[in-house]
């Protein structure tokens, strides 16, 4: 059969964007590279291997969704058509959807017997998914929330060779521990009014040398002994515990708070912005917008330094979560492997009562009454409680948020996914979001949220950003991203914000510092996939 002209005119032209988006893609041009790829599609949408080039594309720019949804669309074309399916493996692993990528993994192998990459994708797939739904199994919600409770600091004492930072004691007066039929006692007799014994016990604590010290112990590449791991995540969890989910911050007269975004594992950058902007202090507040572990291989640093400083300055330093301070992204970007790397013979409790105290994080600041920090951004209609009622408008109040109950996984709410998932787009409305969760909207959303809140302006973060921070909606929506050569993969920028307690608002970009020869990724499961 010959191939109309127009057809042949038509899918010359297709092929040539093709090549163009090839040749971005080589520039790790990624998003240029997507549009030029679209633009093929376009011009001959029947062509699957288009589409499998921009899900690669997708998956550089972690819109992984959008890589799912291409993969899709090249398999509706050619159901054959192996690398489809490849990419499609690859964007549901990213997911945390071990499940439905193994059985693409199967496929690639009952259709290419002798493809060993499948096989051993497959194997691998299979194993993690696996181990994770064996621990699922053991560990159940109830279990979990257990682990502060029963770490017992007595035994687990400083290595007599440890020449590290040292935390100060101090004097405590607690409840007299006892047995169980004692406790028991012991609770009747406070109910009737009765006296609970008292007891005096030393308790370790942060002060500003230990934590100047750890900075530097931390440089040096040295763990912390498991006994203050235990001492800080135990101190930390009460503190995060009692704040509320969206917490208010007064930037007093004199003061200025700095704003930093995603800083992903990536130690040695966050010591230059210290280094930088002024290391943290009563009069120079931080916050620190989510995202503080993962991908980057010095997370454990990273957060044991955050916890320190948050516990040195529980009114003047300030933590987000963000999405990737939840199980499901730990187990698979690097942070469970890096904990039980670092700590093997607790690594596994470790984790877990990191877990418990993500959870425990905030999810939203509002600094002066009106500049409104979230990790990830707003919010479906139908999110807002006021959604389905005749006069609703279908906006997110700041009070839905103060009243979230937040200790648990982002995935058991749509306020709390969406608050740490949902991203900008330019036109107006709302869209799904590519990433495959959560949603994204347009400055019209934006407005309607800070008219209704009386905001001046949105900060979020969880973006990558070339010059580290974004400003979108006509200056409503701010993005800033603090981690520069973001996974030692590409030459963006980084940022933080600093604003006085006059909302004068200014922004500063730096570049990434040398780190140890320690890859990004290097604890990941997932990178095996790509």
């Amino acid at each position: 059969m010959v191939t109309p002209i127009a057809d042949v005119q038509t899918a010359g032209r297709a092929t040539e964007l093709k090549l163009e988006a090839n040749a971005f893609y080589a520039n790790k041009q990624y998003h240029e590279a997507i549009e030029k790829y679209t633009e093929a599609i376009a011009a001959d949408p029947t062509v699957p291997a288009f589409y499998t080039n921009r899900a690669q594309c997708h998956l550089y720019t972690e819109s992984y969704g959008a890589a799912r949804d291409d993969a899709n669309a090249a398999i509706d074309l050619d159901p054959s058509f192996i690398k489809a399916y490849y990419r499609r493996a690859t964007a549901l692993s990213f997911m945390g959807k071990l499940k439905e990528a193994r059985a693409d993994y199967r496929e690639v192998m009952r259709r290419a017997p002798k493809d060993a990459v499948a096989a051993k994708k497959y194997t691998e797939c299979d194993k993690l998914y696996r181990r994770i739904q064996f621990e699922k199994a053991i560990d159940s919600d109830a279990d979990r929330k257990r682990v502060a409770a029963s770490v017992d600091l007595t035994k687990f004492p400083l290595p007599e060779d440890y020449s590290g930072p040292r935390m100060p004691k101090r004097t405590k007066v607690v409840p007299k521990p006892m047995e169980q039929d004692s406790a028991q006692s012991e609770e009747k007799d406070a109910g009737e009014g009765k006296a609970v014994e008292m007891i005096e016990v030393e308790e370790e604590y942060v002060d500003l040398p230990f934590v100047q010290g750890l900075a530097d112990w931390f440089r040096d590449q040295k763990n912390l002994p498991v006994r203050y791991m235990y001492a800080i995540l135990l101190q930390i969890e009460k503190l995060l515990r009692s704040l509320p989910t969206m917490v208010d911050i007064t930037v007093p007269a004199g003061s200025v708070i700095t704003v930093c975004g995603d800083v992903h594992g990536q130690y040695y950058d966050v010591l230059n912005i210290f280094k930088l902007n002024g290391f943290p202090s009563e009069t120079l507040l931080y916050l620190f917008n989510g995202d503080f572990v993962d991908r980057g291989s010095f997370s454990v640093e990273v957060i044991m330094l955050f916890f320190s400083l948050k516990l040195l300055y529980p009114n003047a330093f300030f933590l987000n979560r963000g999405n990737h301070e939840s199980i499901d992204m730990n187990q698979l970007y690097g942070f469970e492997g890096e904990v039980r790397h670092k700590y093997p013979a607790q690594g596994k409790r470790m984790f877990d009562l990191f877990q418990e105290t993500f959870e425990a994080l905030p999810v939203a600041h509002l600094i002066q009454e009106k500049v409104f920090v979230v990790h990830g951004g707003l919010y479906s209609r139908e999110t807002a409680k006021n959604a389905n009622q005749p006069d609703g408008d279908g906006v997110v109040r700041l009070d839905e948020l103060r009243e979230l109950s937040r200790f648990y996984q982002p995935s058991h709410s749509k306020l709390l996914c969406e608050s740490l998932w949902s991203d900008p787009q330019v036109a107006n409305g709302r869209a799904p979001n590519p990433r495959g969760t959560a949603i994204q909207y347009g400055p019209d959303v934006t407005k309607e949220f800070c008219d209704a809140n009386s905001l001046k302006m949105v900060i979020r973060s969880h973006q990558q950003m070339d010059e580290g921070y974004e400003i979108a909606h006509d200056g409503k929506m701010v993005t800033v991203f603090s981690a520069p050569n973001y996974c030692d993969q590409g030459t963006n920028k980084g940022a933080y914000i600093r604003i006085t307690p006059e909302l004068e608002t200014t922004y500063h970009k730096f570049t990434a510092v040398p780190h140890p020869n320690v890859k990004a990724m290097a604890y990941a499961n997932v990178n095996r996939f790509m």
